[in-house]
């Protein structure tokens, strides 16, 4: 891989993910292909390069709202959600990444007694 095919990408957490993902699919084929050792893996094809590809944005803005914008650019078509209808899918997108069942069981009783008491703590 040359200098000349590096690209630069916005800093977020997403595309970072999405690169350390790739990198490891590539590290893997370079171990399958060099049996375990990855000096002995040379003029390996790599296959395609990384790309980036927007899947929408999501932010909440307190009070059981938020914002969320699923098109790849300003003047593509997609879906874009203001108020409690995108404050639910967002919340829904993030149970989808708690790992486990037990960890999504705690987000969910957080979130009851955090709308039954709210968020000061002092008045209990």
């Amino acid at each position: 891989m040359s200098l000349n095919c590096l690209r630069v990408f916005v800093v977020f957490d997403e595309v970072a993910e999405r690169q350390g993902k790739y990198l490891a699919s590539l590290l893997n084929k370079v171990g399958k292909e060099g049996g375990g050792h990855a000096n002995c893996a040379q003029n390996i094809n790599l296959g395609d390069p990384f790309v980036y590809k927007h899947l929408g944005s999501m932010a909440t803005i307190g009070r059981y709202k938020a914002l969320v914008d699923l098109r790849e650019s300003k003047e593509a078509k997609g879906v874009s959600l203001a108020g409690f209808t995108s404050f639910f899918v967002w919340r829904s997108a993030y149970l989808t990444r708690v790992v486990s069942w037990r960890n999504k069981i705690y987000v969910l009783i957080n979130w009851l007694t955090t709308l039954v008491f709210g968020r000061d703590i002092s008045r209990i």
